[in-house]
């Protein structure tokens, strides 16, 4: 398993975009995460993260997210991951996703390793999603939805199953 700064570096492979908002957000989280001299002195790459990534690119991966190493993002713009969203291995992201909670901060999803996210969709409540389900393009997911299931439609359906 990779960790560090660079473990969602080949993942987004050809996308300069992706892999330069993914280093800072590894980077920032990890200053996050640090004890306070090391938080100080890491500030300014906090701020950047948040000037880049955040403003200019759109693209809101709370710092207290858990997300596993190999994230893809795919456009990315209009991306958020609410700060107690939980993402596996190896998920792939499109633009204008939203990963967030219904009610209460522990209302956020937990979502499985290899799960791969349509653009325009919404996850929402404290709901699992499982290992290698895929979502449609414009889902909308309030419940849970098994391992290898795909998913799609507004509220979303079970549509194939690719156990």
């Amino acid at each position: 398993m990779k960790t560090g700064l660079l473990q969602d570096w080949e993942a987004n492979a050809g996308n300069w975009k992706s892999r330069s908002a993914m280093l800072l957000y590894r980077a920032a989280q990890a200053i996050q995460r640090s004890s306070p001299p090391l938080r100080w002195l890491g500030a300014p790459i906090v701020v950047l993260y948040v000037l880049y990534v955040e403003w200019l690119l759109g693209i809101e991966l709370n710092l207290k997210s858990k997300i596993g190493p190999g994230l893809r993002l795919y456009h990315g713009t209009g991306l958020v991951v609410h700060e107690a969203a939980v993402l596996g291995r190896n998920c792939a992201l499109r633009h204008c996703t939203t990963i967030g909670m219904k009610k209460g901060v522990a209302d956020s999803p937990i979502i499985g390793d290899n799960v791969d996210i349509g653009a325009n969709s919404v996850v929402l409540g404290a709901i699992r999603i499982g290992d290698n389900a895929v979502i449609g393009a414009g889902a909308v997911v309030l419940h849970d939805v098994p391992s290898g299931d795909v998913v799609a439609g507004n509220p979303a359906r079970s549509i194939k199953r690719c156990a």
